[in-house]
Order: C-alpha cells, then structure tokens, then sequence
C-alpha cells in the first residue's frame, strides 16, 4: 500500500525540489527522471525568440541527491541527463548519497545541437547516467543503453533544454512499473509529467519558473484530453 503524503501527486508544482523532497515520507519514491541544471549558463544567439536562463544554472546544482536518496525505496532508479564536463561532480555527488552507478546511457538526437557553431564538433548526442539505491531487476527485458529519438525542433522548442515526450516515455516504460511514483526535481516545460501522464504512471514534479510551470500544467491537461 502507498504511503500517504501531502504533496499532491500528478501536477506540476512550483516549488524549489528541496522543498517537496522535505515532505515526502522517507522509502517513498521508486523513480527519478530528471534533466537537472548541470551548469551551463547558456544562452543562444542564434534564436530570433531568446528563452530566459535556466534557474540555479551557473554551476553543477547536486543539492538535491543526497535529500532524495532517503526518500526512495529500496531497488529505486534514477536516470539523469549530464554533459560530460560534470561527470565526476555528478557521478561523486551519487556515490557519496548511496546510489550505485550501473549505466551511461547515450541519447541519439539523430539531429546536431548548438554551441560553439565554428570551433568545436557538432553535437548530436546527450549522455544519462543510471543509477540505483540497491540494486534492481529489470521486469521487460534488459533494455539498451542507446535511445535514438529525434530532437524537439527550434521552431516547436517551449524550452530551452526539452526533452522529447517520445524519448521521455520510452525511458519510463524500461524502469517503471505499474503503480510506481515518478518523480521529477526540475520539470521544465513538463515534458516527463506529460510522458507519464501518457504511460499512467503517478509522478511528483516541481519547477521555479513559474511560466514553465503555467506550460507544462497546460501540456498536462491537453495529454488528459487526448487521451479520452
């Protein structure tokens, strides 16, 4: 049976994480999906429509993997999005909170990124990390470590680091199970909630920025609707 807690389950909120990670019953989450700020501080030039920065994205935001360690069950899984130059920030922040580091997974964007645009490699791919608070067992199938979904498009972007719904629910499907709590520190425009939605499994997601919280909340109800 599902413990009980207040944090109402299935909406965005927002909220700091740390706040919501501090009313959760301890041994309560089973999932982590999250694209955590990694800091970046980009900013393109290259958009006629500039998004604004990114909250907490002037360096490496790890605040929150120790609080939320104790708040999964025991076997629970995350996956986080990172780029290579915080791997050994991210990857001593997980270790030193307990997780046991099983997989670098690679998504195939199948299309290039941003950057740099004359003076480095163009980039078409994201790097994961998976992890565990002991130890897990696969329920369908041991999946592969290489997702290849293509990019959400700059003209369709509601933010500047989105995640495709597509990539976001595949991702669900191989380390979620049925009646398993999701949880999403950093929602952004809500495209995991929106993948969960899609898939049925509960989630708890935050976000600062209370405009992304306005998109993601509405791509949310228009998930309900398309579903019925």
């Amino acid at each position: 049976m599902r413990q009980f807690t207040l944090v109402e389950e299935n909406i965005i909120h927002n909220s700091n994480c740390l706040d919501i990670i501090e009313q959760l019953p301890d041994n309560f989450i089973d999932v982590i999906i999250t694209d955590f700020p990694y800091g970046i501080d980009f900013q393109s030039n290259h958009r006629e429509v500039k998004f604004d920065k990114i909250f907490n994205d002037e360096e490496p935001y790890i605040d929150w993997i120790k609080p939320v360690f104790n708040k999964m069950k025991e076997g629970g899984r995350l996956v986080c999005f990172y780029r290579y130059d915080v791997q050994k920030e991210l990857f001593d922040a997980l270790k030193d909170a307990g997780f046991k580091i099983k997989s670098q997974l690679v998504w195939n964007k199948i299309g290039t990124g941003m950057g740099d645009l004359e003076g480095e490699f163009a980039p078409q791919h994201e790097l994961m990390v998976y992890a565990t608070k002991g130890r897990y067992i696969f329920k369908n199938g041991r999946p592969s470590t290489v997702y290849t979904v293509q990019k959400v498009t700059g003209q369709n972007l509601v933010h500047p680091n989105e995640k495709p719904v597509d990539l976001n629910r595949l991702l669900i499907r191989d380390i979620c199970e049925e009646g398993d709590i999701l949880f999403e520190p950093f929602s952004g425009s809500g495209s995991l909630p929106v993948a969960a939605k899609m898939e049925k499994i509960d989630f708890i997601a935050c976000e600062l920025d209370i405009n992304h919280v306005t998109t993601g909340n509405q791509r949310l109800l228009q998930a309900v609707v398309g579903m019925f």
